[in-house]
């Protein structure tokens, strides 16, 4: 599998600018261990990602981090023990991304939690050298989806392989057409995910690459709609909002597919009105349509953080992480360390199950995305846009098995 270390790099210069490096900031330590009747006792955790500079500022991801952690810490903290929150923000930049490993390592923090990242591979070497584990990244770079103390659901992989298999089961599309910026991460992602799993299913696949600074979407949608009947968008919000638009305005009917909520929030959907209307989606954490009571209760605490939060898988995912980690740490007999905890999610049996994502043994469930091996996230829940909300639409569709592989 190509490397996505210098991929990563390459699309977050052609589409913004590199910023400089500012230190990393301790979030909300969310409570104390006296005011929940605690042992006295912290241990630190890290969140860490893409926080707040183009392509991806996604600051949600820090919020839903210090939601769960003030979730914990009032329920007793993992047997009396608090949380302790520490935020990194990458800046997006490998040297953020560097710089975020290094304060995780000088911290001692017990694991790294959430992140969304285009440099990856400039902290998973740090993390492994001291056994911190990497619990529920949105795995993108080659580190984070092969390295031993990283545990993922997402990726930007199995996303592709979810909808490729979901429209194969539909039997209704004769070519899917990809909608993706110009960059080497977009390009890799479709030879190295999209191109062999849809050569496994029998599919015919293309993709539309448009330049990252198009601003005229109408002739992205025009090349979309001339090369197939079927379109995954795999964009940004913005890009996505305008394709979605043009295609609209065109009167070509498509079977139209987000690659995940990151390419369309609620908030966007909420601004395409009806437009937006019929736009699937699969993914693998619950969405608050499911009304599973742990999600429930995840959206109503970030908005206690911050009303205005958007609510994507990405801060689902990061709500997760935390979670997980808490029910990790819950099932070990000594102390809450790095290496106990990458040794405890590596142990056949271990089943973390925090309500947010189905039930999940790392060792056994991973691997069944070859180009992907660490990627554990293999049930696919299916939703449909409905009046600006992620609606339930269906069974969920198992990955395991059923790609080819």
């Amino acid at each position: 599998m190509r490397s996505f270390s210098k991929a990563a790099a390459i699309i977050f210069l052609a589409a913004a600018t590199v910023v400089s490096v500012t230190a990393c900031s301790s979030g909300d330590s969310s409570g104390s261990s006296t005011a929940s009747g605690g042992n006295g006792k912290t241990v630190k955790i890290m969140v860490f990602g893409s926080f707040s500079q183009p392509p991806f500022p996604l600051k949600q991801i820090d919020t839903a981090a210090q939601a769960a952690v003030k979730q914990v810490n009032a329920d007793g903290g993992i047997n009396g023990t608090q949380i302790e929150l520490i935020s990194c923000d990458d800046n997006g930049s490998a040297n953020g991304s560097t710089a975020c490993g290094r304060q995780a390592v000088q911290e001692n923090v017990a694991a790294v939690v959430g992140a969304f990242t285009l440099f990856g591979d400039n902290i998973v070497p740090q993390l492994e050298a001291a056994n911190i584990p990497y619990i529920l990244p949105v795995a993108i770079s080659g580190k984070e989806v092969s390295s031993t103390v990283s545990f993922p659901i997402m990726a930007s992989a199995t996303p592709i392989a979810a909808d490729l298999y979901a429209l194969k089961q539909a039997n209704s599309c004769n070519t899917i057409v990809g909608a993706a910026s110009q960059n080497a991460q977009s390009q890799a992602s479709y030879e190295n995910y999209e191109v062999p799993v849809a050569k496994n299913l029998g599919l015919t696949t293309d993709t539309v690459f448009y330049p990252p600074t198009t601003t005229d979407f109408s002739s992205v949608a025009a090349q979309v709609t001339a090369k197939g009947d079927c379109v995954v968008y795999q964009g940004g919000a913005q890009d996505t909002a305008a394709i979605v638009t043009a295609i609209g305005q065109s009167g070509v009917k498509m079977t139209q597919v987000a690659i995940s909520t990151i390419a369309l929030p609620t908030q966007t959907l909420s601004q395409l009105g009806t437009t937006g209307d019929g736009v699937l989606v699969y993914a693998p954490m619950y969405y608050p349509s499911t009304n599973k009571p742990q999600v429930t209760q995840a959206v109503t605490n970030m908005q206690a953080v911050d009303s205005g939060v958007i609510i994507d898988d990405t801060a689902l995912n990061s709500y997760a992480a935390v979670l997980t980690f808490a029910d990790a740490a819950m099932k070990l007999t000594g102390d809450i360390t790095g290496q106990a905890l990458v040794t405890e999610l590596n142990t056949p049996g271990t089943t973390i199950d925090t309500g947010m994502y189905a039930p999940t043994d790392f060792a056994k469930d991973a691997g069944f995305f070859p180009p992907a091996p660490r990627v554990a996230g293999a049930t696919y829940l299916p939703y449909i846009s409905k009046n600006g909300q992620w609606e339930t639409n269906g069974d969920p569709i198992q990955l395991a098995g059923n790609l080819g592989f």
